[in-house]
């Protein structure tokens, strides 16, 4: 898998069994007696992936509360994908299994218990974890591919967008208690 992960971080459009059994020094033939198939080796690479990201969020938390807590999990986000952009995006279209959704499911875990955190009840953590995980996301990818316009700052803008996420999460937590409905 390190190797595969090597090209990843190279050229994801390297990633072939040809070019692992080369970087290797087997041939492609030994390489498929300890895997099955590049779409096993790709699972496999965006398992170690989804597990990657959920160590990195779930230890920026620790010991965090409130707003510096929502702060340190989307930057852990955002240097995870920095770091490791092609690992980042196989994890979208890797072949998905029940191991992966383990995976899968102890990251999306990681950033839910900071969201309850919060206050948010059950079903607003849900449609919450989506909203973050899509402009968290969106920003990443149009950073990643140097398309944030006229932005000369990065960091600043994401602050910008951290800014933004964070009061509108305090504002759907007061509305709700307004409201009167009881977070769970």
């Amino acid at each position: 898998m390190d190797t595969a992960i090597e090209i990843l971080a190279d050229n994801a459009n390297q990633l072939t069994t040809s070019e692992i059994a080369r970087r290797l020094g087997v041939s492609q033939p030994t390489l498929y007696s300890h895997v099955a198939s590049l779409d096993r080796i790709r699972e496999l690479a965006a398992i170690r992936g989804v597990g990657e990201i959920s160590r990195r969020v779930r230890d920026a938390v620790r010991g965090r509360h409130g707003e510096d807590e929502l702060r340190a999990m989307a930057h852990a986000y955002r240097q995870f994908v920095r770091d490791n952009p092609a690992l980042y995006l196989l994890q979208m279209t890797a072949p998905r299994s029940p191991a992966f959704a383990v995976a899968a499911e102890h990251a999306v875990q990681a950033v839910r218990d900071v969201l309850r955190e919060r206050g948010l009840s059950e079903d607003q953590v849900v449609y919450v974890h989506a909203a973050v995980r899509a402009s968290i996301h969106g920003f990443v990818d149009l950073e990643a591919k140097h398309a944030l316009g006229d932005i000369e700052d990065a960091d600043k803008s994401f602050d910008t967008y951290l800014e933004i996420f964070v009061s509108g999460i305090a504002a759907l937590v007061h509305r709700s208690t307004k409201d009167g409905h009881v977070t769970e």
